[in-house]
């Protein structure tokens, strides 16, 4: 990938990219933004559903490392500071452990798990992240680098 991304919102139909990706269903109300490449396929996705009065729940699928970079403070900053919302949640299956371990990465904390949630035998690991916790948004510095983060990883 040598064009740079570009991020654009999405709802509705072209949200089935991330639901064969991550293998979810979501609802109507799901907003989400999407990474395009120079050559307008879609490299990543990050979506918000089920939300509540305080919280929502994320889904994520990129096919690069570059695309969640270039999705990281957009996908945190929309639900925290333009939404209003305070609780992240996200609900993995505990083989992911890529998925896993970038969500502890971002500040995510195991709060519960779900015995045989996902298949006999596999849990689902609840996790969350508060917006007084997400060091991405308390980092002024990071906030203000990211453009220059963004084209440095694309």
């Amino acid at each position: 990938m040598t064009a740079a991304f570009r991020v654009f919102p999405v709802r509705g139909p072209p949200l089935e990219w991330l639901e064969k990706r991550a293998g979810c269903v979501l609802t109507r109300n799901a907003r989400g933004i999407a990474a395009i490449d120079g050559r307008g396929q879609v490299r990543g996705m990050v979506a918000c559903d089920d939300w509540t009065d305080n919280a929502f729940q994320y889904h994520m699928a990129v096919d690069s490392p570059a695309a969640w970079r270039v999705l990281l403070l957009p996908a945190l900053r929309f639900p925290f500071e333009e939404a209003g919302r305070r609780v992240a949640v996200a609900v993995i299956r505990e083989s992911n452990a890529r998925s896993l371990a970038l969500a502890r990465h971002v500040g995510f904390l195991a709060v519960g798990r779900i015995r045989d949630g996902f298949a006999v035998g596999e849990d689902l690991v609840q996790l969350e992240l508060r917006r007084e916790d997400c060091r991405y948004l308390k980092d002024a510095r990071w906030s203000k680098d990211w453009a220059a983060r963004v084209r440095k990883a694309a």
